[in-house]
């Protein structure tokens, strides 16, 4: 059956979603600030959560669902773009007569747990960064609203996209983000103390979200809370070697002086997407990082 499904702050993820919800059927239309770098063939238009006098078209026909995949920088930026974006577009539901299906992509940055302990989803969460404020302020508003809605909470995001299929694109290799940046710069971090990596592949972030909206248009219950993580929590030491030696980088020119300022230091293992039955279609870091 076709719902009509929103996508709000559409980016990578939005549009990798985008092209799987179109193939089974849906009715799909992406909304971002400016909307001149979207895919023409894909229905669209210019909306900025910040601003509630652009939410004309947003608010001329019901929708289903909508899946909010914001992004900002820094720490004005984040209370603006998520705390405020978010209420703006709750206010505007709230005279609406349909109420739609809200998912939000939130981080496992509310966790402020930095000593190598396990969290899932009934972890405590008192985060001290402002990104963690931000995304736990947004998940209370959004859960406050008496709405339907689910918030997802994503680890480190990496990958190059592979259609839906369940292997990663052999370009990851070269798409190794920060991390990547980081080793060819020639740093590597140390190996004491030990510090955990989470990740999740966008193959997986594209699958979750998808799922999530299948199994609530098939009148199956969602949790409020999904913490997103592969469950194969990693030393960063070893993801940072094993994407050194894939890419050739001599793991004896690297100088073990990194020491991120972000992630904190957990293992994310989340429980609720397992048990509602999603399977990942990338297990860990060594299948998708690999070639």
């Amino acid at each position: 059956m076709q719902k009509k499904i929103l996508l709000v702050g559409c980016g990578s993820l939005g549009l990798h979603l985008a092209r799987e919800l179109l193939a089974v059927g849906h009715s799909v239309t992406a909304t971002r600030r400016s909307v001149s770098e979207l895919p023409k063939d894909l229905t669209a238009f210019a909306m900025d959560v910040t601003q509630p006098d652009s939410f004309a078209k947003f608010e001329e026909q019901p929708w289903d669902a909508i899946v909010v995949t914001l992004t900002a920088r820094g720490e004005e930026a984040y209370w603006q773009v998520y705390v405020e974006g978010m209420r703006n577009l709750l206010d505007s539901l709230a005279a609406q007569k349909k109420q739609p299906l809200i998912l939000f992509a939130s981080s496992t940055s509310v966790y402020h747990q930095n000593d190598g302990s396990i969290v899932d989803e009934q972890s405590p969460t008192i985060p001290s960064g402002y990104s963690g404020k931000a995304m736990l302020a947004t998940e209370a508003s959004l859960q406050a609203a008496g709405l339907p809605c689910a918030s997802v909470r994503f680890s480190g995001i990496y990958g190059v996209y592979s259609g839906g299929g369940d292997r990663p694109n052999a370009n990851v290799i070269s798409r190794g983000g920060h991390l990547l940046q980081v080793l060819q710069s020639g740093r590597i971090c140390p190996q004491v103390p030990e510090r955990y990596s989470n990740r999740i592949h966008i193959n997986d972030c594209v699958g979750i979200l998808r799922f999530l909206l299948q199994r609530y248009f098939s009148d199956q219950s969602l949790s409020s809370i999904y913490l997103a993580s592969d469950g194969h929590p990693a030393l960063l030491r070893a993801v940072m070697e094993r994407l050194a030696t894939l890419n050739q980088i001599p793991l004896e020119n690297l100088c073990d002086d990194y020491l991120p300022n972000r992630g904190g230091n957990k293992r994310c293992m989340g429980k609720e997407l397992a048990k509602q039955g999603y399977v990942m279609r990338v297990a860990d870091f060594q299948q998708g990082y690999q070639a």
